[in-house]
């Protein structure tokens, strides 16, 4: 059976780095995100997955693409408005099934349109590793991410829905056929 994870020495270790560096140390930030992703929208029929193995409709347009992720904010409280400061990164299954990994810090803005409802954009710039559908490096890129959601507060915790347009050949380990509307969901504390 031929194995779809990378055996790379350097990510071991950047990954073990990354651990050590966030689950070691106290941390400085006010919110905590996990994140739990997603839904794919291919936008372009040339571009769908017709052989994704978790595709949602018969032709891959829609695809399953389960993950995980952990951010932090650096706002003083969740029901402060305006920038902030935000780390992010996770892993998820691309539309083949492979892993890909991402990592980035930039801003989020949010602003409440009501005593418990807000909204917020996120920019980031992010580190990716992944590889494409056509081989099966695994690859470093670059890529800038941003990001809508809309939220509601709790009390103890927030619930926040994201919708992220990544562009066509934005980064050529996952969008290389189409650009994709990408949802996914978020719970802060």
């Amino acid at each position: 059976m031929d194995c779809q994870l990378p055996n790379n020495k350097p990510v071991a270790i950047f990954c073990l780095w990354l651990a050590l560096f966030c689950f070691a140390f106290p941390c400085p930030a006010r919110e905590v995100d996990v994140d739990a992703f997603g839904l794919t929208y291919h936008l372009n029929p040339k571009g769908y997955v017709h052989h994704a193995p978790l595709k949602l409709d018969e032709h891959g347009a829609f695809v399953f693409n389960p993950g995980l992720g952990l951010g932090y904010d650096f706002r003083d409280d969740r029901k402060t408005e305006g920038w902030s400061f935000v780390v992010h990164g996770g892993m998820f299954e691309n539309c083949d099934n492979h892993p890909f990994s991402f990592a980035g810090a930039g801003g989020r803005y949010r602003k409440f349109f009501s005593k418990k409802n807000f909204y917020e954009i996120n920019l980031l710039a992010v580190g990716t590793y992944g590889n494409s559908s056509d081989d099966k490096k695994y690859s470093f890129a670059p890529t800038p991410y941003a990001n809508i959601g809309i939220g509601h507060d709790y009390g103890k915790y927030s619930i926040t829905y994201y919708l992220s347009f990544i562009p066509k050949g934005s980064d050529g380990s996952i969008t290389s056929s189409t650009s994709m509307l990408f949802a996914s969901m978020a719970i802060s504390f």
